[in-house]
């Protein structure tokens, strides 16, 4: 039921007389909403998003006059002090896998709408599978109805018998382990591998696997910008400060070898308030000259707010799954709500 009121209340809410009465009062900020991976009909990826849900939401955005801007258009407004355009919306996209740029990408294309995608370059180089991908394979395709595991000795017992507990037991397992210290997710992996039944292929299966350098050469020929999400998406702050600064200025040498125009900003590793702080802002800063980076924590942009506030903290929405919350999220009714911080 509430459900169903929602999704007739938000609309109305959202129309365009009571929005701009709204906007006069309350002002709004700007949305950056992230999304990962892509599903569709020929090959399903748990928790991915529809190509037929993002149309939807981008003919919301046109019929609706918003104006699709892009991360670099924002940051460069945060560092001029320039006001972002009203009713301005962004997005961007995380890891780099081959959905994104087959699926996703045409979809923005077709809507002449920016897109960023913040890569994990070990990833684009096939020098990798990061440990996240490895854990939700696992979780998808172990045969055993549960999984009894331990991560840094705390014991883990998680249902597998549907696809709901599996996600559930991927996202455990994601949030146990970016919280150790990052020399031992190897000897983690190798455990939960084991305990699991299943034996990590040495290359991607077909659903993870990366775009290729040339995929993303062809994108960026096409207007989509390509930004720094490390190089093995290892959470920053369980990394020692040499490791961590060669995260970061490693995935941006690939880049600047491989694309043409990469954007300076760079994207957190899982992106939680804890998972970057001062150490980590001040090397993209101070130490490599970064223009900014971009979190998991959800939030609006806002012109009023320092730069300095923002720059290195700038919040992103996930892309909801329902069309009453995207609504909700690009409207003056989420930032009513209060949620019109920064990640700081």
């Amino acid at each position: 039921m509430k459900h169903i009121v929602k999704k007739l209340l938000v609309p109305l809410l959202a129309s365009r007389p009571i929005t701009a009465i709204a906007d006069r009062f309350l002002g709004c900020g700007t949305p950056i909403f992230l999304l990962h991976r892509m599903t569709s009909d020929e090959r399903s990826i748990a928790g991915g998003t529809q190509p037929g849900h993002l149309r939807r939401c981008l003919q919301y955005l046109i019929d609706n006059h918003y104006h699709l801007i892009s991360l670099e258009q924002i940051v460069t407004a945060l560092h001029t002090g320039q006001a972002l355009p009203s009713k301005g919306v962004a997005f961007t996209m995380d890891d780099g896998f081959a959905d994104q740029a087959n699926i996703a990408a045409p979809v923005f294309e077709e809507f002449n709408c920016p897109l960023t995608f913040f890569v994990i370059t070990g990833m684009l180089d096939q020098a990798l599978w990061p440990w996240d991908s490895q854990i939700a394979w696992i979780t998808e395709t172990s045969k055993k109805k549960s999984l009894d595991t331990l991560v840094s000795g705390k014991p883990f017992n998680l249902p597998l018998g549907d696809t709901y507990n599996r996600r559930i037991a991927k996202r455990v397992l994601h949030d146990a382990i970016r919280n150790v210290p990052s020399g031992q997710i190897e000897e983690i992996m190798e455990r939960i591998t084991r305990d699991a039944g299943v034996v990590i292929p040495d290359r991607p299966p077909a659903a993870y696997q990366p775009m290729t350098w040339e995929m993303a050469r062809q994108l960026e020929c096409k207007g989509i910008q390509f930004a720094p999400h490390s190089v093995t998406h290892r959470v920053l702050s369980r990394l020692d400060s040499v490791s961590m600064k060669r995260e970061i200025s490693d995935s941006w040498h690939t880049l600047n070898a491989e694309l043409l125009n990469p954007l300076k900003v760079f994207c957190y590793p899982t992106g939680r308030k804890a998972d970057y702080g001062k150490r980590e802002i001040d090397a993209l800063r101070l130490d490599m000259g970064f223009l900014g980076s971009v979190t998991t924590t959800p939030g609006f942009v806002e012109s009023s707010i320092s730069s300095d506030e923002q720059l290195f903290r700038i919040p992103r929405f996930p892309l909801p799954e329902h069309m009453e919350d995207f609504i909700q999220y690009c409207s003056w009714i989420e930032y009513a709500k209060g949620n019109h911080h920064t990640a700081s």
